[in-house]
């Protein structure tokens, strides 16, 4: 028995010594690792996460653009849209025979940029047809362009950024408040006068818009801006 016991323990010994001599004679070789993409890790993680994102081209309407020539186009198509809408005042500014707000409000917001989807492809679209939806987007990609700006010939460098960013409040309250007021408007309970009142305080915002507006197109002409 003890014959037996010995004799397997001699072979498997044999066996292991076999095979080390191979593994030494014998090249591991291991692959490269690939060199590292984080435009396809990213897309990894996205469709790990059940979610399929696009890359689209920048445009002025687009949220997060930094374009500047498209930005300033934005500005001047807001400043269009803002008059249009003074112009046609009327239509959306309406009293029901119940003496409540007209349905038309919704079409006014619209132009202001306060109904509109706030991100997605359907957003991108939106702002394409909305100059004055996040025209505060247009106004710091401006902003950003005269602050980095060291060309001292460029219209950039010589914006007055200070003019500028008063204005750009001026005008963002304007817009704000006349979207809020055709907003509340809806909710208004107490008879045409306080309606029409509403209504007189949103044309007086859309005026005072209108006249910052072109005073900002203004600057951006004096130095030669591009896109107008």
């Amino acid at each position: 028995m003890y014959s037996i016991a010995l004799c397997n323990v001699l072979l498997l010994l044999l066996a292991n010594f076999t095979i080390g001599l191979n593994l030494q004679g014998a090249q591991v070789v291991v692959a490269p690792n690939p060199p590292f993409n984080r435009r396809v890790a990213l897309s990894k993680i996205v469709t790990a996460a059940g979610t399929i994102s696009f890359v689209h081209p920048a445009s002025a309407r687009a949220p997060g653009s930094g374009d500047v020539t498209e930005a300033i186009e934005q500005i001047r198509d807001a400043a269009r849209d803002l008059k249009r809408l003074q112009r046609d005042f009327n239509q959306y500014a309406t009293l029901t025979d119940e003496g409540m707000a007209g349905d038309n409000t919704a079409g006014a917001r619209r132009i202001l940029g306060g109904i509109a989807p706030q991100a997605g492809i359907t957003a991108i679209e939106t702002a394409k047809l909305t100059p004055l939806y996040r025209i505060d987007g247009a106004f710091s990609v401006v902003r950003k362009a005269a602050i980095d700006s060291e060309d001292k010939n460029s219209w950039s460098f010589q914006l007055d950024i200070t003019t500028f960013e008063e204005v750009a409040e001026r005008v963002l309250f304007a817009v704000q408040k006349a979207d809020g007021d055709f907003y509340g408007v809806s909710f208004a309970a107490k008879g045409t006068t306080q309606i029409k009142g509403i209504y007189k305080e949103a044309k007086g915002s859309i005026d005072r818009g209108i006249i910052d507006l072109d005073i900002m197109i203004g600057l951006l002409k004096d130095v030669g801006a591009p896109g107008l």
